[in-house]
């Protein structure tokens, strides 16, 4: 899966996704929209294909493009969502990954495309500069259960 255009100078890779949640529906995301905090963020982690792999990409000020979706609850179960949480559900301790094949992320996302951007660093130590930030508007709609 690639991703490309926008403020983007060439052709990024997908590298992972993951998700980000606190304790309550409100307090989860990593971003804060004009006062707002959101249930949860995913962030889909994409590294530039002019380096030759993810570890070059990091050293680099272009390296990383990570694509932010904002997770709203509502009532309904967003049923795009179920393939995930099965996998998420074998993660038990920090560090442990779920790799999946043949899924496409795009049927996570919301309906419109349009974005925030900015440059700035990972929210995670050690916090390399490295990447360019596009944060989707709009939220998706997931139910209490799935966060």
């Amino acid at each position: 899966t690639v991703l490309r255009s926008g403020p983007l100078p060439g052709l990024y890779r997908l590298r992972q996704l993951h998700f980000h949640w606190g304790s309550s529906n409100d307090h989860g995301s990593e971003h804060i929209v004009d006062g707002v905090k959101y249930a949860g963020e995913l962030h889909l982690v994409h590294w530039y294909s002019k380096y030759s792999n993810y570890a070059e990409a990091l050293r680099n000020y272009d390296g990383v493009a990570i694509l932010g979706i904002f997770l709203q609850v509502g009532k309904s179960p967003k049923p795009e969502m179920k393939r995930i949480l099965e996998e998420i559900n074998g993660i038990k301790t920090k560090g442990k990954e779920a790799p999946f094949s043949n899924f496409d992320p795009s049927i996570l996302f919301p309906k419109s495309w349009d974005y925030w951007t900015y440059h700035g660093s990972f929210t995670t130590p050690p916090c390399e500069e490295c990447v360019t930030w596009i944060l989707l508007r709009e939220p998706i709609i997931v139910s209490p259960d799935q966060v």
